[in-house]
């Protein structure tokens, strides 16, 4: 007997994604809308499908009924079922709009078929309209990467080849991030020379660092130190790779957000990415400093070090608000920043500041609770490393 899934196709396409791999059918059908397929959805779908090792672009049907039309969908359900009578169903209600849902359910209801919902944000399905008692929820075990997720909204991923080396270089310099952040005040000064003498250089693939520092503390001369900087006096000097110049204006702070993430791996986070660019066809590509995912939802953090002087208004967190609408419904935001200027004289976060990062979903991070981000994203997303 043939199994065969049936889904609807919509905006949100995790739903299906997860089914289609809890249920592992022999062929897929996918009912779509015009506007569905101008978006490309049903093909995000296959897509990461495919990327999971569930390859289902030569074993699913598509139909392209009228969204507002319960004759169309209908008819278009009976010409395809004509030679699968035999086959069994299972019909995923998630998606779709109102109108598919119903057909779909008045359709297939009759075959005796399973029809499940599942419930966002929840990891779990529920099959509807049994008989007798209500079945309990069926808890889903898959779980999503981020280059999954991406996938799954029909993103493409600029530089996935280097993220496995960007994190690899992250972890080696975990305890030297950990370091700085720690000693972010006595290494201030220094960061912010060293900022605005590598900064237009961070594309380059290496750079000559000649200059001359004075009035250095014991920890800038550490840095100093274990950055490999050759001291003469304060003349300083060291040819530096793409990797330590992109380290030294601000990835610092990107390291050690990731390092502090990664530290749930199978804890609770599922998967973690630092540095990753992400094509934008209508301008220019997104680059986001640390991405997660947990529980088949997506995470970004947002780092800002230093002071930030170009950025007083915080634009940065309008960036953030900006790139979440490209990933559904289910992204939530840290922002971390080390710049005193979100922060009012009492110390504590503007209140315009706190009132645009709420409306945006994002949890900031203010200077003085940089070094607990562990600690933070413990409380915020109930995590035990």
């Amino acid at each position: 007997m043939q199994h065969i899934h049936v889904c609807l196709v919509s905006d949100q396409t995790i739903p299906n994604i997860l089914a289609i791999e809890e249920f592992k059918p022999d062929e897929v059908l996918m009912i779509s809308t015009e506007k569905m397929e101008i978006k490309g959805k049903s093909g995000h779908i296959l897509e990461c499908l495919a990327g999971r090792g569930l390859d289902y672009r030569k074993r699913h049907s598509l139909i392209v009924v009228k969204e507002d039309s319960l004759l169309d969908c209908n008819q278009k359900l009976e010409s395809w079922v004509e030679g699968r009578e035999d086959s069994e169903f299972v019909v995923n209600l998630t998606g779709g709009t109102k109108i598919m849902s119903i057909a779909a359910y008045e359709f297939f209801k009759d075959c005796g078929s399973p029809m499940i919902y599942i419930p966002i944000p929840r990891n779990e399905y529920i099959t509807l309209f049994s008989k007798g008692p209500s079945p309990k929820p069926v808890a889903l075990s898959q779980r999503l990467l981020v280059l999954d997720y991406l996938r799954a909204y029909g993103l493409t991923i600029i530089n996935g080849r280097h993220l496995e080396g960007m994190a690899g270089d992250a972890e080696a310099r975990r305890e030297l991030a950990h370091w700085m952040v720690v000693h972010y005040e006595e290494i201030k000064n220094l960061l912010v020379w060293l900022g605005g003498a590598l900064r237009s250089h961070r594309d380059d693939r290496q750079f000559v660092l000649e200059g001359s520092f004075k009035g250095a503390t014991t920890e800038e001369r550490e840095l100093m130190t274990r950055m490999g900087l050759s001291m003469n006096g304060s003349d300083l000097k060291k040819k530096m790779p793409k990797s330590e110049i992109q380290f030294l204006t601000g990835g610092w702070l990107e390291e050690y957000c990731y390092n502090e993430v990664n530290v749930f791996r199978d804890h609770g986070v599922d998967d973690v990415v630092v540095g990753i660019e992400i094509k934008n066809t209508k301008g220019p590509h997104n680059e986001f400093d640390v991405m997660f995912t947990k529980d088949n939802a997506l995470y970004t953090v947002e780092c800002k070090s230093l002071d930030q002087q170009d950025d007083k208004k915080t634009e940065a967190l309008y960036k953030v608000g900006a790139l979440q609408k490209n990933f559904g419904l289910r992204v939530r935001s840290f922002f971390v920043s080390t710049a005193s200027n979100i922060l009012g004289k009492n110390g504590a976060l503007k209140p315009s500041i706190a009132a645009r990062a709420d409306h945006l979903n994002t949890i900031v991070v203010a200077p003085n609770e940089v070094a607990c981000f562990r600690q933070v994203l413990s409380n915020e997303l109930k995590l035990n490393g």
